[in-house]
């Protein structure tokens, strides 16, 4: 054999060896990558947890309106106050001051959501019986 060639036994050896490497490689990442998906499961399962939390108390939040709405419209007061979805909305980005969610994507949500409680309180004002000589209310927030 010639100087500086590798024996066919040498080759084998050596390709076996880097299969070894190759294969605690592919053990490490695919370690790596188990863990990995074991903590995005862990932080999945607390998101759908506070999901579930939030839900509840956006329902929660509805009874709330749907009660203030009855009261309203038995004393025959307007629906809408004027600047208290505004002030809803600041009170929100005032809360938020410090949190990792900045205060003004706290704002677009909750002038969302009470878009959609005054949508679902017109709805229900609506549907109320009216009392004589009362207008239909039209939306606000509480």
């Amino acid at each position: 054999m010639a100087e500086g060639w590798i024996s066919d036994h040498d080759w084998l050896r050596l390709f076996q060896h880097i299969l070894k490497i190759v294969g605690v490689m592919t053990l490490f990442a695919g370690n790596t990558d188990a863990g990995t998906q074991e903590q995005l499961a862990a932080y999945r399962q607390q998101i759908d947890s506070l999901d579930q939390r939030i839900v509840e108390l956006f329902q929660q939040r509805a009874r709330v309106v749907e009660e203030v709405g009855k009261i309203k419209l038995q004393a025959q007061l307007p629906v809408t106050v004027p600047g208290r979805e505004q002030q809803v909305i600041e009170k929100a980005q005032e809360l938020a001051k410090g949190g990792p969610l900045p205060p003004e994507a706290v704002g677009r949500i909750y002038k969302k959501l009470v878009e959609e409680m005054r949508n679902w309180e017109t709805k229900l004002d609506a549907a109320a019986p009216q009392f004589p000589n009362q207008p239909a209310a039209t939306g606000g927030s509480k």
